[in-house]
């Protein structure tokens, strides 16, 4: 569902852009800010040390916590994020066209920020090159598949 609001907000966005640049900006910047709050309330909570698991899966488990216990939700929200992203870009770029160059700084700002809360939802995109995480991943999501059949 956040993933079909994002779209609907980048698209309402990008066709706003073509005739009031400036004022565009406007439905991005609330939807970057709801997922960053989500993402802020979700790191609040303080995931708890599994003696099973090993010290590098005990990490990814610290930081990614609310992925394992929604992945679902996570993907989501991730794909809300590089939707708002790209939708930021679409809006810089006709923006530039329009006059208003600032637009090019702002959806680099929205670039740098919204990209690595992407990852910080959903974690399994971005750790594929990483083969000390890809195991860690591996790890939990094993152990939580263990626990969900006891």
């Amino acid at each position: 569902m956040t993933q079909i609001i994002a779209i609907l907000v980048g698209i309402g966005a990008f066709i706003w852009s073509f005739f009031q640049p400036v004022w565009a900006w406007l439905p991005l910047v609330v939807a970057a800010l709801i997922l960053l709050i989500v993402l802020i309330c979700l790191k609040f909570k303080k995931w708890w040390y599994v003696e099973e698991l090993s010290q590098s899966a005990n990490e990814m488990l610290r930081k990614f916590g609310h992925f394992y216990s929604m992945p679902f939700a996570g993907r989501d929200f991730s794909c809300a994020c590089s939707t708002i992203q790209f939708g930021a870009v679409a809006v810089g770029v006709v923006g530039a066209f329009n006059g208003f160059w600032w637009g090019l700084g702002i959806a680099a700002l929205f670039w740098f920020v919204l990209g690595p809360a992407a990852m910080a939802f959903n974690p399994t995109n971005f750790i594929q090159n990483q083969p000390g995480m890809l195991a860690a991943h591996e790890e939990v999501i094993e152990w939580v598949t263990s626990k969900q059949r006891q």
